[in-house]
């Protein structure tokens, strides 16, 4: 069968066998005949990403040369085993484990990892909304989100960004505000955005550019008389051009925008004032790690770097569906590529560019 695998040698890091051994049957998972992946900015990293220092991310690289890419999918149920709930022909999306590979003609997909793909969405969308979509449902609920809540998006027109203020519209936020470009500040309101700042909207000689986003968001709680209780930063990252943005540092400079963090993080205690990344440099992904293993909270009070976890994540893709169903929330398909060596190549090309509305699939 055809699928996409990391190449170092070729450009963007990613070509298509033809080749590829077919999966095998497995009682704990079903065989997905694949109609849509969706790719995100991880699988363009080649999974590493910012994971490791820069000194072992060559190493790194090397080791996943061959390794199918993707992660999230929509497709068909080909072969499922008895008893578990679906049967040959059902519709379904879902996520696999890293290095298994979604971007490929068919895939064994964990039993905890898919879901019924919802009747109100195509193969496309529904492979949109995977990743970004559990990843948005695992945040709110790991940092105690509760209805009325006020919550700003950092990226609010990108993969994760734009489900974010979805998500938590559908959830009951009470204001939700996005951080996006000028020219994509009207498909973040399309969306759901009580109200949108544009990082370059134009400044003046009294309000340089930084200080005049800070300024739009001092005016929308001043307006709303209540800090924010959340941020998701969907771009802080290692890369120079996100740490130039210095996101988290004017957000908590700008007079009143996020709410003090509590006093501790005593089991069971939800914090007010979160500061949730997704992405980081290598300690900020330790810490993560040693969370997501131990439990011991390494994070500062009031901030984290957020790691998915797909095991289980079933769930979050049966709630996701009930809102989507409900046309609550619709992911929204910047491009599609063919599953070929140029139409993968593609795909990573532009979600390098950094300039992607919405999310980026790929068609078998």
């Amino acid at each position: 069968m055809r699928a996409a695998v990391y190449d170092r040698g070729c450009p963007e890091g990613i070509r298509v066998v033809t080749n590829r051994a077919l999966p095998a049957p497995s009682r704990n998972a079903l065989l997905v005949r694949v109609k849509a992946c969706g790719v995100n900015p991880v699988d363009a990293k080649g999974v590493i990403g910012d994971k490791l220092p820069p000194f072992l991310r060559g190493f790194a690289r090397r080791l996943v040369d061959g390794k199918t890419a993707g992660f999230d999918l929509s497709g068909v149920v080909e072969q499922a085993p008895p008893g578990c709930g679906f049967a040959v022909g059902d519709e379904v999306y879902g996520a696999v484990p890293p290095f298994r590979g979604a971007l490929a003609e068919l895939v064994s997909v964990p039993l905890d990892q898919v879901a019924r793909k919802p009747e109100s969405l195509t193969h496309e969308q529904a492979a949109a909304l995977v990743l970004p979509g559990v990843t948005v449902a695992q945040l709110l609920d790991q940092h105690g989100f509760a209805p009325g809540q006020h919550v700003l998006v950092l990226g609010a027109s990108g993969g994760v960004g734009h489900l974010a203020v979805q998500i938590a519209r559908a959830r009951g936020a009470g204001f939700v505000a996005g951080v996006c470009s000028a020219k994509n500040a009207a498909f973040v309101e399309s969306v759901g955005a009580h109200a949108v700042a544009a990082y370059d909207q134009p400044g003046n000689d009294a309000a340089p550019l930084d200080d005049a986003l800070v300024a739009s968001l001092e005016s929308m709680v001043a307006r709303c008389e209540r800090p924010f209780d959340l941020v998701i930063d969907t771009v802080t990252s290692h890369d120079e051009r996100d740490a130039s943005c210095a996101y988290e540092r004017r957000v908590r400079g700008a007079r009143g925008v996020l709410a003090e963090a509590g006093e501790g993080k005593k089991k069971g205690e939800k914090n007010k004032g979160d500061y949730v990344t997704i992405g980081g440099g290598t300690a900020e992904w330790l810490k993560a790690g040693v969370k997501r293993v131990s439990g011991i909270d390494l994070f500062a009070k009031g901030r984290e770097l957020f790691w998915i976890r797909f095991p289980g994540c079933g769930k979050d893709l049966e709630a996701l569906r009930a809102l989507a169903e409900e046309k609550r929330i619709t992911p929204r398909v910047a491009q599609t590529f063919p599953l070929t060596s140029r139409g993968a190549r593609d795909a990573f090309a532009a979600l390098h560019s950094r300039r992607t509305v919405g999310k980026v699939v790929v068609v078998p």
